[in-house]
């Protein structure tokens, strides 16, 4: 068994008990994932529990997988994001650092056939906490931005637009905060991301073809090292005598 990391796709938010239960109205309106359900990818089975995540209120994420002798995948887990318990790094034992982690067991568990259709085998829909379809769109899993934002974002950066600005006029271009799959965090981890980037490309090529010179202190000659004091007269007179005697010496 290999098991993957879990992501971190829900935020943590400490005020999830204000919200209710969705109502059976508001889940029976979504399609909800049953066992022998088929999809051509793991793409479109995280696409489908996704949007089942979204609407009944939690963030989803893999939980691992298995391979078979060839070497592909046979397995995988796709769950409730606050599965598992997450183990306090703090070095107080006394004030442990909060986590969202309940060790929920919502999950689809999907098996891929020979013929490379991905089906649901099995599967647990009751989760241990407090739903909230309300912030579904708070969810790091929701948070996504694509290719025509990001590209948005680059240009704003470079012509010098601040990352708040850049974002107040995506959410007047969308019409409201809650039209938007992202907010103004996601968009400074981006453009952060993207400087970095930059300054890397930049680097390498400064440093392509250049030739190395080296610093004159790390240039050593063989042999003891010179003296760097300042010689007086008759010390210089006295070496070369000592360094002359030693010679005829020879």
């Amino acid at each position: 068994m290999e098991k993957g990391k879990n992501d971190s796709n829900e935020i943590e938010d400490n005020n999830d008990h204000r919200d209710q239960d969705p109502s059976p109205s508001s889940v029976n309106e979504v399609k909800l994932p049953e066992i022998g359900m088929t999809f051509s990818s793991e793409e479109e089975v995280r696409i489908f529990y996704n949007s089942y995540a979204q609407n009944v209120g939690f963030g989803i994420c893999k939980l691992g997988g298995r391979n078979g002798d060839d070497g592909k995948q046979k397995y995988f887990s796709v769950g409730c994001a606050k599965n598992g318990r997450k183990v306090s790094q703090a070095k107080n034992i006394l004030y442990p650092r909060p986590s969202t982690k309940t060790n929920c067991k919502a999950k689809i568990n999907v098996a891929i056939r020979n013929d490379g259709n991905f089906v649901i085998t099995s599967l647990c829909l009751e989760h241990n906490h407090i739903l909230s379809p309300g912030k579904s769109r708070h969810f790091r899993c929701n948070k996504v931005l694509d290719s025509a934002i990001k590209r948005k974002l680059e240009l704003n950066d470079q012509a010098g637009i601040t990352s708040s600005k850049s974002f107040q006029s995506f959410v007047v271009e969308a019409g409201g905060y809650e039209n938007l799959t992202f907010d103004e965090r996601k968009c400074r981890n981006y453009i952060s991301e993207a400087r970095r980037l930059r300054a890397e490309q930049l680097k390498g090529v400064s440093t392509f073809g250049a030739k190395a010179i080296h610093s004159p202190l790390k240039v050593r000659s063989r042999g003891r090292p010179p003296t760097k004091r300042k010689q007086s007269k008759i010390e210089q007179i006295v070496k070369k005598s000592v360094a002359k005697a030693r010679k005829e010496g020879k």
